[in-house]
């Protein structure tokens, strides 16, 4: 009996441990799991259907929700942000970036990524959203059209991202009172990565100080490429050489009106930037011209005018007829001019000297 009592016993022992480590290891397992995910779509509908705008209090199907204190969330500079409790935030409380310049960033595997905030006139109106390197857009969280005071709601939406690894930094713009860039939350249709988790495929980068680039007919300018590692080659070309071209140190020559995208990447990878490049005609509208016309009689007229009235002249002349008449105004001293009239039909011929 006694035997028997000792072996049932040790087996409970035994069941209580395997338990216990069964029980330890589901709690682990929850712990692991730092992001909520999503069961049903706004409104109940078959697909996705939120957008930047829509009030969004749980992530739609296909998407996983981080709470901004998630560690894997790195602030840019911790004592110029502060936590805000409020129950219209996510898990209540939200992250707030009050100064110019602030930024926060996160790494993601997936194709897509939203930003959850509340929109109202107390928010940024300029943050710069900067994915893989390079500045891709801009984004308000202060929109009159969608000025309620409501959390949880989406600010951005990036999709069609290249599966992938992809790194995230947004950056509020503006300094001054009442201009806070919110992260409530993050979503995204993968997962976020800590550090140590982190492909070392995306430690080689680029990026171009200026994405557009306004030039005139035959000026030049230089884009410049910031790479890492700083050892890497960087390769220039232009989408259309015939509009803009590049020589390797990024000069950039205009040569006709169009558009071309100047590419810097990096050598014997499929990283890179682009810069568009706008190139005009010169602006010669204010220049000036002698309007020498001759009459029927012989009589000439000469007026000093714009390149603006000599336009609107040759334009006039070329539509009108009969007694139709043109209006000229001289300056015959500095306290007095004069309005004179040209006929149509009482023109001979006129010439243009442009200076």
């Amino acid at each position: 009996m006694s035997k028997l009592f000792k072996n049932s016993f040790i087996y409970l022992v035994l069941m209580l441990l395997i338990f216990s480590s069964i029980s330890i290891g589901s709690a682990s397992a929850a712990e692991a799991v730092d992001y909520e995910e999503g069961v049903t779509n706004l409104n109940n509908t078959p697909e996705n259907s939120a957008v930047v705008g829509s009030r969004l209090t749980n992530p739609e199907i296909g998407w996983k929700r981080y709470d901004d204190r998630n560690p894997k969330i790195t602030i840019g500079n911790p004592k110029d942000h502060y936590y805000y409790s409020n129950s219209m935030f996510y898990l209540r409380s939200t992250s707030l970036f009050p100064k110019e310049n602030n930024t926060v960033s996160f790494v993601f595997n997936g194709t897509k990524f939203r930003i959850i905030s509340a929109i109202f006139h107390t928010r940024s109106t300029n943050i710069e959203v900067r994915i893989d390197g390079q500045v891709v857009d801009s984004f308000s969280q202060n929109i009159d059209t969608l000025n309620q005071n409501i959390g949880q709601r989406i600010s951005y939406e990036k999709k069609d991202l290249s599966p992938g690894t992809h790194v995230v930094v947004l950056k509020n713009l503006v300094n001054g009172p009442n201009k806070d860039m919110e992260i409530d939350a993050i979503d995204v249709d993968g997962v976020l990565l800590a550090e140590n988790e982190i492909p070392n495929t995306n430690t080689t980068s680029i990026t171009l100080d200026r994405n557009v680039l306004e030039l005139l007919e035959g000026s030049q300018d230089k884009l410049i490429a910031t790479v890492t590692p700083d050892t890497a080659k960087v390769i220039w070309s232009s989408s259309d050489e015939s509009i803009a071209t590049v020589d390797q140190d990024g000069n950039v020559t205009a040569l006709s009106e169009g558009e071309a995208i100047i590419t810097a990447k990096v050598e014997n990878t499929d990283i890179s930037a682009t810069s568009t490049v706008i190139v005009k005609k010169p602006n010669n509208e204010f220049s000036n011209a002698i309007l020498s016309i001759t009459l029927v009689n012989g009589i000439t007229k000469e007026y000093d005018v714009t390149s603006k009235v000599l336009k609107e002249y040759l334009k006039w002349f070329d539509s009108a007829q009969g007694t139709s008449t043109f209006k000229f105004t001289k300056t015959i001293s500095p306290y007095k001019k004069v309005t004179e009239y040209i006929v149509h039909d009482k023109i001979a011929s006129f010439e243009v000297r442009e200076y």
